[in-house]
């Protein structure tokens, strides 16, 4: 990791000087950083391209602090919508060099087709046209940018890859000591870093560790002991003071699962199986464990049940989805409808949105979407599924992880992007060398 930050010392620079114009609210980052990306371009620095794009999305994943002197790296989230077109862009202008393209692109167009058809009926036409192109953007363009990485730097790609996310997931571990109003929810005593907010931690931290985990089980990336134990402490630390349930237990099922993968395929399957039949057993149980401990608090028991208040948000977004069953109402309809009932959700117990992807999906796309996309994923782990059974983990992580978040029908977030590499990686079957001298010494013995 360290060679890793030696090689792209200017560039971490870069980022750290346009992040300090970013904290003064200098308004010229946003002339900045537009050329800064021109001209990684221009220089056909793509891996700067993918970064910037990464460090951008964490950034505007930032909730300000009330009365914070810097207010709210607004740039972030003002300047990250020109980011997919940029990507685009470069992507037209050096398409020779992107070729062959992941074929696995293509099956999400289904989906794309039904999502922007849904926009017909959207009540904010502008947004919603906005978020479908920027979603189907980033399907599209962050798999292109990702083979041809791989393809060209091999390991050393991800592994800068890898030392950037563990780096930045450190940064936040730093700001939640030395500035906690910045990096630790005031009220609730919950690490954020650099997110908006504790959940936002766990999100991110369940895709590192299994980015982190596919990346070795691939022979992409071969880490040092002490680089292990490095990256464990920071993935461990960030988790539990985020007191993240979603994360901490998404974590969990995925490394059990990815274990018993080990041993046999068909074992982790009947446990995966027993999970969802004996899911209230186990839930009993867990609270009987917590109150053993005496960790009702950390665990927030009281709201377990509840979900802090997500039943009473997946109720009422139930009702609204019957009058947009089989279609949707186009991307950002879930925000449209539960917006305006902010207020009413609030005195019933609930902040926030959906806090469901599979709602979220359903209330944007009808229920013809959720299973077009839901298809294209299913058909990039099936295909992988015989040579990696480490997927079956992956896809019962994420679709327990996101039963609770609706992050997945956002694509310019710190979340998406992170999947989106995941899936590149599996429907590719990037091999590296260690992989390879694996599979030979097997083929050898066999």
């Amino acid at each position: 990791m360290v060679v890793a930050y030696k090689e792209h010392i200017q560039f971490i620079m870069i980022l750290v000087v346009m992040y300090v114009m970013g904290v003064w609210l200098d308004p010229t980052i946003y002339l900045i950083f537009p050329i800064m990306m021109l001209l990684f371009g221009v220089k056909k620095h793509f891996f700067e391209l993918l970064i910037c794009t990464l460090w951008l999305l964490i950034l505007s994943d930032y909730i300000p602090v009330d009365n914070a002197t810097y207010a709210d790296l607004q740039f972030a989230k003002d300047l990250k919508p020109m980011v997919p077109i940029i990507l685009l862009g470069f992507f037209l202008l050096n398409r020779e060099r992107f070729a062959p393209y992941p074929k696995f692109i293509f099956y999400f167009i289904p989906f794309f087709i039904v999502a922007a058809i849904g926009l017909n009926d959207s009540l904010d036409f502008q947004v919603g046209a906005q978020k479908t192109i920027s979603f189907i953007l980033m399907y599209m363009v962050i798999p292109l940018y990702v083979n041809l990485l791989h393809r060209e730097h091999g390991e050393f790609f991800w592994r800068s890859l890898f030392t950037f996310i563990i780096g930045m997931l450190a940064i936040g571990i730093v700001l939640g000591i030395v500035v906690p109003q910045i990096g630790v929810l005031e009220g609730a005593n919950r690490f954020k870093g650099i997110f908006g907010n504790p959940n936002g931690v766990g999100i991110f931290l369940n895709l590192t560790f299994i980015l982190w985990i596919v990346l070795e089980e691939f022979g992409l990336l071969k880490l040092t002991k002490k680089e292990r134990w490095v990256t464990l402490l920071v993935i461990l630390i960030s988790l539990f003071w985020s007191g993240s349930r979603n994360g901490i237990m998404s974590i969990t099922l995925f490394y059990l699962i990815y274990r018993l993968t080990k041993i046999n395929w068909f074992l982790a399957l009947i446990a995966v199986a027993v999970f969802i039949i004996f899911s209230d057993f186990i839930f009993d149980a867990f609270v009987e464990f917590v109150s053993f401990f005496g960790l009702e608090g950390y665990f927030r028991v009281n709201t377990l049940e509840e979900g802090s208040g997500r039943q009473v948000a997946w109720a009422f977004a139930w009702i609204q989805i019957q009058d947009y069953f089989f279609v949707g109402g186009g991307f950002g309809h879930d925000e449209h409808v539960m917006r305006p009932n902010y207020h009413w959700l609030v005195r019933k117990g609930h902040e926030g949105g959906v806090h469901n992807s599979y709602l979220s999906l359903w209330f944007d796309t009808g229920i013809i979407g959720l299973i077009m996309y839901f298809g294209a994923i299913f058909r990039v782990v099936f295909s992988s599924f015989k040579q990696h059974y480490i997927v079956l983990a992956f896809i019962v992580s994420l679709l327990f992880n996101i039963t609770y978040e609706s992050w997945l029908v956002a694509s310019l977030n710190p979340f998406t992007i992170m999947l989106v590499i995941i899936l590149t990686i599996f429907a590719q079957n990037f091999r590296g060398e260690q992989a390879v001298v694996e599979d030979e010494s097997v083929s050898e013995k066999n």
